[in-house]
């Protein structure tokens, strides 16, 4: 069980490891075409309108049925994360492609750091042992959930719960939302 609505453990590390595949081949992806998002614009494309589809999510468990047992997942999961972060040592800040947009590699960075810190804390909560993102990581998460939702503070809330509401793992109260007013229509900024 993950903080995530309706993924398993094993569906979420998939998740994550197709997310290092997709910094990998961002990294090679290499263009002089002129950048249109950043590591906050990024999350525009993303919108919690509905609950993610059958189709959209068939591919993570069809890659997650494919494993049988957590050891095999696991060291896929650690070889993959290994090779995205031996690309991410070597790469040179240019500008990259990745799903028809075109970022710095800072920002495509970034970016991916905000996804999967929010997926670690996704897996934490029943956990006997909660090791959370770094204090740095935390900061990058609520600068960038900050800025997507308008908020120049964390709206009353510690960091780790503001970063629950935004990213749709605790609903809003009644009285957050007359709190936060026209800007209650941002929350949560993605899921």
């Amino acid at each position: 069980m993950t903080a995530c609505a309706g993924w398993r453990v094993a569906d979420l590390v998939v998740h994550m490891r197709l997310g290092a595949e997709s910094i990998l081949q961002g990294l090679v992806a290499a263009t002089d075409e002129p950048i249109d998002r950043d590591a906050v614009s990024y999350w525009a494309d993303w919108p919690p309108t509905a609950p993610a589809t059958f189709s959209q999510v068939r591919r993570t468990w069809a890659q997650t049925s494919s494993y049988t047992n957590a050891s095999g997942l696991k060291k896929h999961f650690e070889n993959m994360a290994a090779a995205a972060q031996i690309a991410i040592t070597g790469a040179m800040n240019g500008r990259i492609q990745i799903q028809s947009h075109v970022m710095l590699v800072d920002e495509f960075l970034s970016m991916w750091i905000t996804e999967l810190a929010i997926r670690h804390l996704d897996l934490i909560p029943y956990l006997e042992s909660r090791p959370g993102p770094s204090r740095m990581v935390l900061q990058l998460v609520v600068d960038t959930l900050k800025t997507l939702t308008g908020s120049t503070d964390l709206e009353g809330w510690d960091e780790l719960t503001f970063i629950q509401k935004v990213a749709g793992r605790e609903a809003l109260t009644d009285s957050e939302r007359n709190r936060l007013g026209e800007r209650e229509g941002r929350f949560p900024a993605f899921g």
